[in-house]
């Protein structure tokens, strides 16, 4: 209505002029003719000459008032119908319903010059908007990959463990030794507790390098994952099909273990929950929240913390619950954490995680929110996803 009234602004001091100066000569022209006449007839012709003027004056006033909606009020309106018709379908479809050579000409053509303007403008912001889009999108892939690879540079940098015993030239000289048959007894008892000793012993070291190299591969797995993802079609909203967040959460933990240099326990329900979701996305989000928790708990000056993983359902939403015993926040920061670039922690540079998940929860449909009782009380993350309707086979026999 601020626009409207502004439009009418623009118009009215140069309308103001005609329009009063037809009012004053509708009026003022039989007026005139009227007092001519009483001048000029006998006394008794002076009622009728009113009764003409009158008449006149009306006409006037009729034409007048016709005039004026026809070329003023009319035009007006349908122009003002056409700005809310762009208002609210956003549409800027310029005004052709008139052509003339007055001021409401003028005026409907600097109003259509305006949307073509707008249009222009519109359509350079969507370009830059999707353009900033792809940014965004790349630097995400590129936070992700860089969390799924922390456990593997953690494995590497902790070395591939060795045992002490499994010396190969004391193995050499033992098994000689039992070789020869003329060994006392208790030497050779002796010497095959030892070669016992040092094969468990390779055998533990064996099952460590093992595991250590499932969590490279898993790691390596998510890398894969995240980038095949990518390729697929990163514009489109994502498939949603049902999804264990259980098997999902004990995924991440397994990998999370290695994601610093904190020590941290892992607790969570060993039942599965089907939700509606991606699957490579919901495990990006559950790894970053888990990534951001270490986080919080090697900032709490602690060598280690705990995570504990809390999945209920409510009302055909099943609820995740990833509580930290870390440093926290202050709650009045709630409303700004999920802000492109914003940390808590000033010698952290990115703040991407949280934004990016936030942002991934809502294309799936479901919710991600942050709650602290303040510093050094921990973090409760909470994502809110679509229980699955129908469970797959697996899950329903």
């Amino acid at each position: 209505m601020r626009r409207v009234t502004n439009l009418r602004s623009l118009f009215q001091a140069s309308l103001g002029a005609k329009l009063i100066a037809i009012m004053t000569a509708s009026v003022l022209l039989p007026a005139a003719a009227m007092a001519l006449s009483l001048s000029l007839v006998p006394a008794p012709s002076t009622l009728h000459l009113v009764a003409m003027g009158l008449a006149l004056l009306l006409a006037s006033a009729a034409a007048l008032s016709w005039a004026a909606m026809r070329f003023v009020l009319r035009p007006i309106n349908r122009l003002e119908r056409h700005m809310g018709v762009v208002r609210r379908s956003g549409h800027s479809a310029p005004f052709v319903d008139m052509s003339r050579d007055d001021e409401i000409g003028r005026l409907v053509g600097s109003f259509n010059a305006m949307l073509a303007q707008l249009k222009d403008l519109r359509e350079r912001v969507e370009g830059q908007s999707f353009k900033l889009g792809q940014s965004e999108q790349a630097i995400a892939v590129m936070h992700n990959v860089r969390n799924a690879l922390n456990p593997i540079s953690t494995v590497l940098s902790q070395g591939v463990p060795n045992s002490a015993l499994t010396d190969r030239s004391l193995l050499n000289r033992t098994i000689a030794e039992l070789a020869d048959g003329s060994l006392p007894a208790v030497r050779r008892e002796k010497l095959a507790a030892f070669l016992a000793a040092a094969i468990e012993s390779e055998a533990q070291a064996h099952e460590k390098r093992q595991a250590r190299l499932e969590i490279c591969r898993d790691a390596l797995n998510n890398v894969l994952e995240i980038i095949g993802q990518q390729q697929a079609d990163a514009q489109a909203r994502p498939a949603l099909v049902p999804c264990d967040v259980t098997e999902i959460v004990a995924r991440n933990a397994t990998i999370a273990r290695y994601s610093g240099t904190a020590s941290l326990a892992f607790h969570f329900p060993s039942k599965p929950h089907w939700v509606m979701a991606n699957r490579v996305l919901l495990s990006q989000v559950v790894g970053n929240l888990f990534a951001n928790a270490a986080e919080a708990i090697a900032a709490s000056g602690r060598g280690g913390g705990s995570i504990a993983v809390l999945i209920h359902e409510r009302g055909g939403m099943i609820e995740v619950v990833v509580r930290d015993d870390g440093e926290g926040f202050d709650p009045a920061m709630a409303p700004r954490l999920f802000h492109r670039g914003f940390s808590t922690r000033a010698h952290k540079s990115g703040g991407l995680g949280l934004h990016w998940c936030a942002n991934t929860m809502q294309s799936m449909g479901g919710a991600l929110a942050l709650r602290s009782d303040g510093r050094g009380h921990g973090t409760r993350a909470i994502l809110s996803l679509q229980a699955a309707a129908i469970l797959p086979i697996e899950a329903a026999a």
